[in-house]
């Protein structure tokens, strides 16, 4: 345990402001997480909440731990599902939301194509930079993930097929290793590194506070469009979209264009509207209704019914480009003209991906969850009957009324030989299933008396989804940004990583880059190959 002494000359060196400690003050605001509904105490409860204000804070808050024998757990939005960017007590996190976010924490070098930001930005505002600029980049969806986490877990997103993930785009780290040294990372000066903090085991080897990628810009791609359609929940529009999403996958006539991307999403009622569609609220009430004179929906109060969205998009890659109007005619089927830009206009990559392929909430619904994600390595998911069995389970928890839960899935296509998330397989980074063909989240969020139905409706969907008679995936593929159920690493390892040999690889990189432990705040970390002097944190 450390001394008072100890502690207070932490506190002195980083400002008492800055330092949260547990049982006073703050303390309670700050620790509150993503997580935090569903793990509280047992994996969201820090001795000591650092918010740092540079790097030398970083580095004298990573001396303080090794010194007193504990881990840091690094936070930069704290949207980790599993909470591991969080820990318990002897241990300590070191919250970077703050931290970087000055005039020379983002640099645009435009006409070169590369932008260097910090990990401190939420997606709100880097897609919102982004947007100004009129540039973009491939990232994932929700507002208040932080760069920091979406990086090193891969940043899956709208544009997975067309363009890959955010972490293919990197082409520098800058971090602050174990020593508290500063350093710059790249494939060219430490490519084991630079291979093991993008896609191994996120917060893990060090803290990484800024880094470099490659962006479009929107001049570049211009005649693309896409739609945000809305439909009114049936199990008969879900199957039909679902079978769209099975095609792209499956890839039985030919190969699907890389310029297409799609995503289907259904939410129960009660949902969070507006943050998928912001300005549409009357709108669907008075279809609801059929009553234009009735007032707004009290946002505060959303009884919104259930919904199926789809984003669809088409990248104008090369002036011969066109897109195939069926495609999108299918998809628009039953669309409520609530919808976006149904007729598909021409529009700005950078205001698509800013505007539409982003969900303007911080959580789906303000309860406690089960989670589930997982991708899939099948290409005969329409002989497999997948769709109509996922349409069925997700139709068992969203028809009944006030039944307590409430569902949020999401399905989208990632594979196929032109996707550039497959293509990008050999670019220096460690991200996992390069040859998924689909991912599918399915989240259970349900009343705190509800806990048991969601674990017996998550633990049916497990029988039939994976495994050698699976339905969905030959074996249990997981993904690091999705993660959920068991927490201890080493007993699941091979759901997040493709094979032992690559397993062995980030182990001894943990080894060489932890050897004392200090990033192994928790279980959820690969663990170090033996030789380090601390043992894994619990």
């Amino acid at each position: 345990m450390a001394s008072t002494t100890d502690r207070d000359l932490l506190i002195e060196t980083i400002g008492a402001k800055n330092v949260f400690i547990r049982g006073f003050g703050f303390y309670e605001n700050e620790v509150v997480q993503y997580a935090t509904s569903s793990y509280p105490s047992d994996r969201t409860s820090p001795a000591l909440i650092i918010k740092p204000k540079n790097r030398e804070d970083i580095a004298a808050t990573l001396e303080y731990a090794k010194n007193q024998g504990i881990a840091v757990a690094i936070r930069t939005g704290g949207h980790q599902y599993s909470g591991a960017s969080s820990c318990t007590a002897p241990n300590i996190q070191l919250d970077l939301s703050e931290t970087f976010q000055g005039p020379d924490d983002r640099t645009l070098l435009r006409k070169r194509g590369f932008l260097r930001t910090s990990v401190s930005w939420s997606l709100n505002e880097f897609s919102a930079y982004l947007a100004k600029n009129k540039i973009f980049v491939p990232h994932g969806q929700c507002i208040a993930v932080h760069l920091g986490g979406h990086v090193q877990s891969g940043g899956y997103g709208q544009l997975g097929r067309s363009f890959g993930l955010f972490g293919d785009h990197v082409t520098e780290l800058e971090i602050v290793d174990h020593e508290g040294t500063p350093r710059t990372i790249s494939r060219n000066n430490d490519p084991d590194l630079f291979k093991a903090i993008l896609g191994g085991s996120p917060g893990n080897f060090c803290v990484v506070t800024h880094f470099t990628i490659k962006i479009y810009r929107d001049e570049d791609y211009e005649g693309s469009t896409g739609t945000k359609c809305m439909y009114l929940y049936t199990p008969e529009t879900l199957e039909r979209l679902l079978d769209i999403v099975v095609k792209m996958s499956d890839e039985k006539d030919k190969p699907m264009p890389r310029n297409y991307d799609l995503c289907v999403s259904v939410v129960s009622s009660g949902n969070n509207f507006l943050a998928h569609f912001p300005s549409k609220g009357k709108q669907l009430r008075d279809i609801c209704n059929g009553d234009d004179d009735q007032d707004d929906i009290d946002k505060n109060l959303p009884t919104w019914p259930r919904l199926i969205f789809a984003w669809a998009q088409w990248v104008k890659l090369s002036p011969e480009d066109t897109y195939n109007p069926t495609w999108f005619n299918e998809l628009k089927k039953d669309a409520l003209p609530t919808s976006i830009n149904l007729e598909l206009a021409p529009t700005a990559m950078s205001k698509m991906t800013s505007k539409w392929w982003i969900l303007d909430a911080v959580r789906e619904y303000p309860m406690p969850y089960v989670k589930s994600t997982r991708v899939s390595d099948k290409k005969d998911l329409a002989e497999s009957g997948w769709a109509k069995w996922i349409t069925g389970r997700i139709e068992e928890v969203v028809a009944p009324s006030n039944n307590g839960l409430f569902i949020c899935a999401q399905i989208q296509p990632f594979g196929g030989e032109e996707s550039m998330t497959r293509k990008n397989a050999d670019n220096g980074t460690s991200f996992s299933w390069r040859e998924s063909t689909v991912c599918a989240t399915l989240d259970c969020f349900h009343l705190p008396e509800k806990k048991a139905e969601a674990l017996a409706w998550h633990k049916e969907n497990e029988t039939k989804v994976f495994g050698p008679k699976g339905n969905f995936s030959s074996k249990d593929m997981r993904v690091l940004w999705g993660s959920f159920g068991e927490y201890d690493f080493s007993k699941v390892w091979s759901a997040y990583h493709e094979d032992e040999a690559k397993y062995q690889f980030l182990r001894d990189q943990r080894r060489k880059h932890d050897p004392d432990g200090v990033f192994t705040p928790n279980t959820f970390c690969v663990p170090a190959a033996p030789g380090n002097k601390l043992p894994v944190r619990k």
